[in-house]
């Protein structure tokens, strides 16, 4: 069995998608598995391209990828992953590593301290920004470079913990995958302290993450 799976649900009679891997509020199945695989944007895009047929719309269904064994908010069976979000956000410079175009990823991709913005732009819109932030990047070399995150829907997981004072602190743990675009690749690691090291000669299109984000609130606000 695949890592993820691409189930089919049917369509709410007056739903509209705002893009083609949206999920409805209400769900209803899965119907069927569709398909299966390890990778996710593989089984993303055929979801979008069942999603995207004459003969989906017909039959009035709907697919979504879902990662099956791992408990969900949706379905105890299985996470939801899709719709996918994207963040910009900035990874350090690795030492030595030198980009040959503004949308290369290096292969040791070590992320920034700090919070990234707060606007969840579509991938084209998340595309676009980190082509002109690493133009600057280019001109002005620094510390940092900028890369495209795609987010999961669900968290892996989630603890809720209470203390005395009546705080409520919420933990997620989420998993991330950091895209190399088509037009990028992963830049030129000759002068690295590590470049014999199989990292510098690794190829990849996407690496997966996990991060943990934690939020407090006053318990009953």
């Amino acid at each position: 069995m695949g890592r993820y799976q691409v189930a089919i649900i049917a369509r709410p009679a007056d739903w509209k998608p705002e893009c083609p891997d949206d999920v409805p509020l209400e769900l209803s199945g899965p119907v069927e598995v569709f398909a299966e695989s390890d990778d996710l944007f593989e089984a993303v895009d055929r979801a979008i391209k069942h999603n995207e047929s004459d003969e989906a719309l017909h039959k009035k269904r709907w697919a979504v990828v879902i990662e099956p064994g791992v408990h969900g908010r949706q379905w105890p069976a299985a996470r939801l992953c899709t719709p996918l979000t994207y963040k910009v956000t900035s990874i350090w410079w690795p030492e030595g590593w030198e980009p040959d175009t503004p949308l290369d990823v290096p292969n040791c991709v070590w992320q920034a301290q700090g919070k990234s913005g707060g606007e969840w732009p579509d991938y084209p819109r998340a595309e676009a920004a980190v082509r002109a932030l690493n133009r600057q990047c280019l001109d002005r070399p620094g510390t940092l470079w900028y890369v495209v995150m795609a987010v999961e829907n669900e968290a892996i997981s989630q603890t809720v913990a209470y203390d005395p004072s009546g705080t409520e602190t919420t933990t997620e743990v989420r998993r991330m995958h950091v895209i190399r675009p088509l037009e990028g690749g992963r830049g030129d690691c000759r002068n690295c302290p590590a470049h014999e090291f199989s990292c510098a000669k690794a190829e990849w299109t996407s690496m997966e993450q996990t991060v943990q984000a934690t939020r407090s609130r006053v318990f009953g606000e």
